[in-house]
Order: structure tokens, then C-alpha cells, then sequence
């Protein structure tokens, strides 16, 4: 699963450590500073990568962690393979929504969800995108679980999902 604020929030923890140890290298506290301002996937910009690149010795574990970090969560519609789940991932975030999970959200999940940090209008994303038969509504009414609301491909397994307000 790859879970934004999980794995966040572990690199910071591992860049305290490395301030601990190396206290004259400001890289480690330019990092932490970075990755504290980066709130979710749509404020990566590269910032991280260019300045592991630039000044961190690859042989360190935490620079293999932060690119890959970047790497994973930058460009997150490359992992989707539906075509229809592509282009409404792509239209929320042209139309500023922030992503909050990504991962394997149920037991019964064989493939990633793509979590929202809104409630997705369905008559406007239908209005907007053409889906083949394969996209289905999802909806999950349970409180205890969780309201949702979105999309799944029964051919991937892949879904885009909303909050219920």
C-alpha cells in the first residue's frame, strides 16, 4: 500500500535521525523542511529528488527512500491501467484534488484505489467523461467502514473514490 502521510511522515522520522547524527549537514534539515511543506502528492515538484541529487551521497539509505518517495507519489496516473480511470484521475487533479490514499483498501481489493479528499460529483464527472461498460459505481453507505462513493473498473479492479458527505 502506498499510503502519502504513512510514508511522509516515516522519511521525516528517518531524516531526525539523520540530523541527530550528522549535525553540521543542513542538507537533512532542508529535507525534513521540504517534505514538512509537501502536504499531499500535488505539492511534489521535484524539489526533493534534485536535492538528493545534488548533495547526499547515494550510498545513504534515507537517499534511496526519498527518491523513491518522489518517484512513487509524483506521478501517480502511470500506475493506473484503465484507460476511463486515467482521464478522471487526471481531470481531478487538473482541477485541484488532492489525492490522500492510494493502496489496497479493502481485503477482497486486487488492485490499487485512488482515494480523493472530496466528494466526486457523479452527474458531472459522467457529463464530462465517457466510460465504457466496464466502469462501475461504487458505494459503500457503512459508517463504520467508512462513506464512499466512485468509481471501479471491473476489468482492472482499479478504482477512484470519493468521500460521502
Amino acid at each position: 500500500m502506498y499510503n502519502f502521510n504513512f510514508e511522509r511522515k516515516r522519511l521525516i522520522e528517518s531524516l531526525d535521525f539523520e540530523i541527530s547524527q550528522n549535525r553540521e549537514n543542513s542538507i537533512f534539515v532542508s529535507l525534513k523542511n521540504i517534505l514538512l511543506e509537501q502536504t499531499s502528492i500535488n505539492k511534489l515538484n521535484g524539489a526533493i529528488s534534485r536535492i538528493v541529487i545534488d548533495s547526499l551521497d547515494f550510498n545513504l539509505k534515507v537517499s534511496g527512500e526519498l527518491l523513491n518517495f518522489e518517484s512513487n507519489f509524483r506521478n501517480l496516473s502511470n500506475k493506473i491501467k484503465s484507460k476511463e480511470l486515467k482521464n478522471l484521475f487526471k481531470f481531478l487533479i487538473e482541477n485541484n484534488f488532492n489525492t490522500e490514499f492510494v493502496g489496497k483498501a479493502w481485503d477482497n481489493c486486487n488492485a490499487d484505489w485512488y482515494y480523493f479528499d472530496c466528494s466526486l460529483n457523479i452527474g458531472k464527472i459522467k457529463s464530462k467523461l465517457s466510460f465504457g461498460h466496464n466502469i462501475v459505481l461504487h458505494e459503500n453507505l457503512d459508517n463504520k467502514s467508512g462513506l464512499e462513493r466512485g468509481f471501479i473498473d471491473k476489468t482492472t479492479g482499479e478504482g477512484i473514490i470519493g468521500k460521502i458527505n
